[in-house]
């Protein structure tokens, strides 16, 4: 399975099998209502997915950015990636918002705020984006005991099913980024869901965050927060990204080739050529960016230029399917009742997290010898 060892097959095999037996069947109705995927996150905890990323001494699976295997992370959320989109980013979210967690936090934070997910399968939130574009116009300002917090944050996914949130504030004393944690009781916080109404990735419900002097006492207070540019945070969460991509595109790929068979059309050399086309180009998206995910643990400056390069290829390569798919299936593919017109909804949505040229700017400085900032990743 395209190089994978055994435990990756083993993994894989597992997270198919939970996906088909609930979350699959669920996908088209949580994406009508827009809602939150709560039952989806049910299976998960079950399956003792939902602390992945935390190291095994926190009870995690070791499954995080600086452990010994993160390639599982990434392939979890490509195999939810091929039916449902939205939880996969949802799970994205919560688990690199359980990286930060520990990359910054005490052990006490860490063994606080992850509480909720292991009793109740909640979820954390990572908020830093702010209209308009930026990170640095919601403040912290130091007061006595923590912090009070103004301002407002974006897509803020997880939200709504959550009751801790990591979020990244201006210190305007120290001049930095912080990142606290924030309980969603906190008076002078609104969680505002009805803005979130987009064409795809409609159950990934992403609220509006609006702070009026919300207290945030010193506890709440990750203490080595300048660690988020440091340690290239916005470069690392790229990689999750990429996974939900490529495995929308799978999901896509698989459903032309059932279709096709099923509908008697695995004959036409025509078909043939371009689903045989579109498995080229799938596969060699997801070998490279098995590859960069692979050497991340003893090249990682390079294995996030990698990943850059596998970014760009999965959009790209999504684009032309999107374009292509049409017209291999014809327009009784797109009927609501088969999941293409969803995926293709999602996939157009969430590829434009931005950001697509940059990183391959980054890469073309990279290889030229020129200075490159890979938090532009």
């Amino acid at each position: 399975m395209l190089g994978l060892n055994s435990h990756h097959v083993a993994l894989v095999e597992r997270l198919d099998e939970i996906v088909s037996k609930g979350i699959a069947r669920r996908a088209a109705d949580y994406d009508r209502s827009a809602e939150f995927p709560v039952e989806d996150f049910n299976d998960l905890g079950a399956a003792n997915l939902l602390l992945a990323t935390l190291p095994e001494k926190d009870g995690g699976l070791g499954y995080n950015f600086d452990g010994r295997d993160p390639l599982s992370f990434f392939l979890i959320i490509e195999r939810l990636a091929k039916s449902a989109p939205s939880t996969a980013h949802c799970f994205q979210t919560h688990s690199n918002a359980m990286q930060i967690l520990r990359d910054q936090g005490s052990d006490e934070q860490v063994k606080r705020f992850s509480e909720p997910t292991r009793t109740e399968n909640k979820l954390l939130v990572g908020s830093a984006s702010e209209p308009g574009g930026g990170r640095h116009s919601s403040t912290a300002l130091p007061v006595n005991g923590g912090f009070n917090l103004n301002g407002v944050k974006h897509y803020a996914t997880n939200a709504t099913h959550c009751t801790w949130m990591t979020v990244h504030m201006f210190n305007t004393a120290a001049q930095r980024m912080e990142t606290v944690v924030v309980n969603t009781a906190t008076e002078g916080l609104e969680i505002d869901e009805s803005v979130w109404d987009p064409s795809g990735m409609r159950a990934c419900v992403s609220p509006l965050l609006t702070f009026r002097d919300c207290f945030v006492p010193e506890d709440c207070i990750l203490r080595n927060s300048r660690n988020f540019y440091e340690e290239l945070w916005l470069a690392k969460i790229n990689f999750g990204f990429t996974a939900n991509y490529l495995g929308t595109i799978q999901g896509m790929h698989e459903f032309a080739r059932d279709y096709l068979r099923d509908k008697g059309q695995k004959d036409n050399e025509t078909y043939q050529s371009a689903l045989g086309s579109i498995s080229a180009r799938t596969d060699a998206a997801r070998l490279l960016f098995y590859y960069a995910a692979n050497l991340i643990p003893t090249e990682r400056e390079k294995a996030i230029v990698l990943s850059n390069k596998a970014k760009w290829l999965a959009v790209e390569t999504f684009n032309q399917l999107a374009g292509e798919i049409g017209q291999l299936v014809g327009s009784s593919g797109f009927f609501r009742k088969y999941p293409l017109e969803r995926l293709v909804r999602d996939g157009q949505v969430h590829t434009l997290h931005r950001r697509h040229h940059v990183g391959a700017m980054v890469v073309g400085q990279y290889e030229l010898g020129l200075q490159f900032d890979l938090n532009r990743s």
